[in-house]
């Protein structure tokens, strides 16, 4: 047999050299390659069969317990004496006391078998009276509440007509619905000092709404004006309100207009509430 001639070297020898290093280690990488190669491929090819194998596996299992299912599904009895007869059983429950008996040969002794077993295993119904018998209790009719008369009660109305009415001290008031205005825009009147429009309330709340606020104004303690907040950013947001002895009351809210040092409060509103 002949042998492979090798590739001829084309590297140049040093003098004293017969063999190419260079070439040897090429044709030891060159099969390596092909050694790496080949496996890869083997690997590859044991893979595919593995998985062949492991789906075939899984199919017949599939096949021998669909085959198994179908086998315990319905067993028939072998003999001409108990052709057509099918005995389901369930494996939840207890054998009865005569499974152990043999089988009788004869239909007719079969059916009585099977009659006992269904007799034995029937579930008896609890005794329950009729229900022609069962009286319900008379429907019981709600209570009636006493009913109690309400008397509507109203807001404190102002006395002034609607519209303009000059008061005492020059000031004039402006009513609108149930709502009424007080303005004092005067040189002497307007103020900053929660006293000094305490004073004013005092004075030209009565001449509004008649006794109610001012027996509500003489039962108010002195200085509560100041003590509710203050007059030009507190009370003109929020106002405050002045308690009626009948349980109303009269909120009054101080109006503000710009000064040359500062707001001043020219005027206030009211309004009686319930």
């Amino acid at each position: 047999m002949a042998s492979r001639s090798a590739p001829p070297c084309t590297h140049e020898l040093r003098p004293g050299i017969a063999v190419c290093l260079r070439c040897q280690h090429a044709e030891r990488a060159a099969q390596l390659s092909k050694h790496r190669q080949m496996i890869v491929r083997g690997t590859g090819v044991a893979l595919g069969v593995a998985v062949i194998a492991a789906l075939g596996i899984a199919a017949t299992s599939a096949l021998r317990s669909r085959s198994v299912v179908g086998q315990g599904a319905e067993l028939p009895l072998s003999g001409e004496s108990t052709a057509g007869i099918v005995l389901a059983t369930s494996a939840t429950e207890p054998p009865a006391e005569d499974s152990e008996a043999p089988v009788p040969s004869t239909p007719s002794a079969v059916n009585d078998s099977i009659a006992r077993l269904g007799a034995a295993n029937a579930i008896v119904p609890v005794d329950t009276p009729a229900a022609s018998s069962v009286v319900s209790p008379p429907a019981t009719p709600p209570a009636m509440k006493p009913t109690v008369a309400i008397s509507a009660t109203h807001a404190v109305a102002p006395l002034v007509p609607v519209g303009r009415t000059s008061l005492r001290d020059t000031m004039v008031v402006d009513r609108a619905g149930d709502t009424v205005r007080v303005s004092f825009d005067l040189a002497l009147s307007r103020t900053r000092r929660s006293d000094k429009f305490e004073a004013i309330v005092r004075s030209t709340l009565p001449q509004v709404y008649g006794a109610p606020a001012d027996s509500a104004l003489r039962a108010l303690p002195a200085g509560a004006v100041a003590r509710a907040g203050d007059l030009v950013t507190t009370l003109s947001e929020r106002g405050f309100r002045i308690p009626l002895a009948d349980g109303g009351t009269i909120a009054v809210w101080p109006e503000t207009r710009a000064g040359r040092d500062g707001p001043l409060v020219v005027a206030y509103r009211a309004v009686g509430t319930r």
